[in-house]
């Protein structure tokens, strides 16, 4: 994702969307999301903005590593 589009999705999020998935997060114990979700808002970034900093990194990581994976299986 680009910074534009991490911006946008900001923009579109509410904020009982930003606790559904921090709520997510902490249902599937994901701690590290929610470690550097608190230190972007603890940074300044509003709620929504660290959310959708961490939604577009965790993307990223999934992307990159299933690229590495059919690589590796090709």
């Amino acid at each position: 994702m680009t910074n534009k589009e991490i911006f946008k999705l900001a923009k579109e999020m509410t904020k009982q969307e930003v606790l559904n998935v921090i709520g997510g997060w902490e249902r599937d114990n994901e701690t590290e999301s929610i470690k550097d979700y608190n230190s972007l808002v603890r940074l300044g970034d509003s709620m929504q903005l660290a959310c959708a900093t961490i939604i577009a990194e965790r993307v990223k990581e999934k992307q990159s590593s299933e690229m590495y994976r059919i690589a590796y299986e090709s």
